[in-house]
Order: C-alpha cells, then sequence, then structure tokens
C-alpha cells in the first residue's frame, strides 16, 4: 500500500510539472513520456488494488495530467490524453474485475477438486487398512478356529492356550501402522514368522534391507502360504529362496505335496486372493501361484510389481 502511494504521489507530481520537463510540441495527444507514466501507474493500480481504490487513484493521475497540461498551456489543452486515460482507468478496473471473479471462481473449483482427493485417498487408505486387519484375522484367528472345527488340536491343547493368547495380542495392535520410512531386515522377518508355523523349512535367504510395509506384506503373504502347506498338502519337503536384484525382491515358496488346480478354488476362498495377491498389491507388488495336482506347489512374491 505504501509503494503504491508513493508512486500514485510521484506520478502525480510529475504530470503537474509537465511544462517543465517535457517540449511543448510533444504535450499533446499524450505522446509524452510523462503520459505513458501515468498510464503505467493507473493500469499498476488496478492490478494492486480493488476498483474501490484504483480507480479513484487512476482519476487523480488523470486530474493531475489534466492540470499540468493546462498549466504548459498544450495545445488540445490536455483534453485527448485525458479522454484516453479515462478510457483507461475504465477498462483496466473492468478487466482486473473479470480476472478477479474468474481467479475466484478457479480457486474455489481446485479447493473442491482437493477436497474431493482428499476424500478419496483417505477412503483408499480406510480400505487398504481394513483389508489388512481381514488378511491378519484370516491369518491367525480364524485359522485357529478351523483347526479346532476339524478336531486338529485338542480344545484343552496348551499350544491352543499360546497360540490364542498371541493372536489376542495381534488382535491389539489392530490398526497400529508402521513407519513408512522405518527400514527392516526382510531376512530375519522370514525365517522368525517363518519358524512359527511349525514346518521343517529349507531357508535360502539373501540379506535384504527393505521398507517396514514391504517387509510386513511380503512376511504376511509368505506366512499365509507357508499355513496352507501346512493345512493342505501333506508335504514333506519345504523350501524357501529370498532372493534381490536391482532393488527387486523375489520369494519363492515351493513344497513337495499333493498340489491342486487352481482353476477349481471358490472367488469366495479368501486366503490366496486377498492373504496372498491382495496384500502384495496392496504394496505395489505382486504374487502367483503355480500347482499341479499330484506335483506339488510353487508361491512367487515379487516386489515392486
Amino acid at each position: 500500500g505504501w509503494l503504491m502511494t508513493v508512486d500514485l504521489a510521484v506520478t502525480a507530481l510529475l504530470c503537474l510539472a509537465q511544462g517543465t520537463l517535457v517540449a511543448g510540441p510533444i504535450l499533446p495527444g499524450g505522446l509524452s513520456w510523462i503520459a505513458g507514466l501515468a498510464t503505467m501507474s493507473i493500469v499498476i493500480a488496478n492490478f494492486a488494488c480493488r476498483p474501490p481504490v484504483a480507480v479513484p487513484a487512476g482519476l487523480v493521475i488523470v486530474g493531475a495530467h489534466l492540470t499540468g497540461a493546462r498549466w504548459a498551456e498544450a495545445a488540445d489543452g490536455g483534453l485527448v490524453p485525458a479522454g484516453i486515460q479515462v478510457v483507461q482507468v475504465v477498462a483496466t478496473a473492468a478487466l482486473m474485475t473479470v480476472l478477479r471473479r474468474a481467479a475466484t471462481a478457479a480457486d474455489l473449483t481446485l479447493a473442491a477438486a482437493r477436497a474431493a482427493q482428499q476424500a478419496a485417498e483417505a477412503e483408499r487408505a480406510r480400505r487398504a487398512d481394513e483389508r489388512e486387519q481381514n488378511r491378519r484375522m484370516h491369518d491367525t484367528v480364524l485359522a485357529t478356529l478351523v483347526t479346532i472345527g476339524t478336531g486338529g488340536v485338542p480344545a484343552s491343547s496348551g499350544m491352543l492356550r499360546e497360540r490364542a493368547a498371541s493372536e489376542l495380542t495381534l488382535i491389539g495392535q489392530v490398526g497400529r501402522t508402521l513407519r513408512a520410512d522405518e527400514t527392516v531386515a526382510l531376512d530375519a522377518h522370514l525365517r522368525a514368522a517363518g519358524d512359527s508355523a511349525g514346518l521343517p523349512v529349507d531357508w535360502h535367504l539373501a540379506a535384504c534391507p527393505t521398507r517396514a510395509p514391504v517387509a510386513a506384506a511380503v512376511t504376511g503373504a509368505a506366512v499365509e502360504a507357508l499355513a496352507n502347506v501346512a493345512r493342505h498338502t501333506r508335504a514333506t519337503r519345504v523350501e524357501v529362496r529370498l532372493s534381490t536384484d536391482d532393488g527387486r525382491i523375489r520369494v519363492e515358496i515351493t513344497d513337495d505335496g499333493a498340489g491342486f488346480d487352481p482353476g477349481q478354488v471358490p472367488g469366495h476362498r479368501y486366503g490366496v486372493r486377498e492373504a496372498i495377491v491382495g496384500r502384495m498389491r496392496s504394496v505395489g507388488g505382486d504374487a502367483e501361484v503355480r500347482s499341479t495336482v499330484g506335483r506339488g506347489t510353487t508361491v512367487l512374491l515379487w516386489w515392486p510389481r
């Protein structure tokens, strides 16, 4: 504000003194450098201020230029430049009004778009979290209930009590998220989680530090694959290989069990669809299950996709 006030004041003074600053022959018609300066001050005033301020300020410049031209006895009495400058005041004020309204409308549209985008991202995050909690429940509590329901473990089993206690702890952690920037050792996570599956596993694990969410997804998918081996395949040998190549992670879980036909798995079954493939895709990876009846099963996990 103060800068515009100084600019307008200096311009007005120069307009009043144009008789001594401009040669007489170029005073008429608005051809002098002071007329150009007056025009720029009118335009800049409208850029800087709203019309209620910019229009009176522009008219002050018009009056000063007209008065200076009359004092200098310009041939046209300063009327031609004054007419041009009045048009400039009105036209610039109208133009800036249109631009400001358009800018306001654009800002409102962008704000609405940002709000919609944020709402969509929040919904995606909520759905992703919900799917992850469902996977955890499938991997643990539901698996235990199926084991009990099929008579695989006696209700009085000490192992069952220990497993139920650990799964209660897991349920208590629902909603807790890993830090995305945290780095963990995927090979150590795989071995620790796989050892809890109760299977004799032949491990071939390369050292693999990676981000915690990726490690959690790969480990969860691998544990589900091992749980499927324990529940369904009657395998005598299970092999887990972890390799890395140029930042890509690949996990291969192979067993020599009975195998199955992947095309015959019902679409509503949660295990492979969400607990393995869905979990990997949630962090930008993917998974594939290859199996043939009587010839074992191979589960491939890789990241990134």
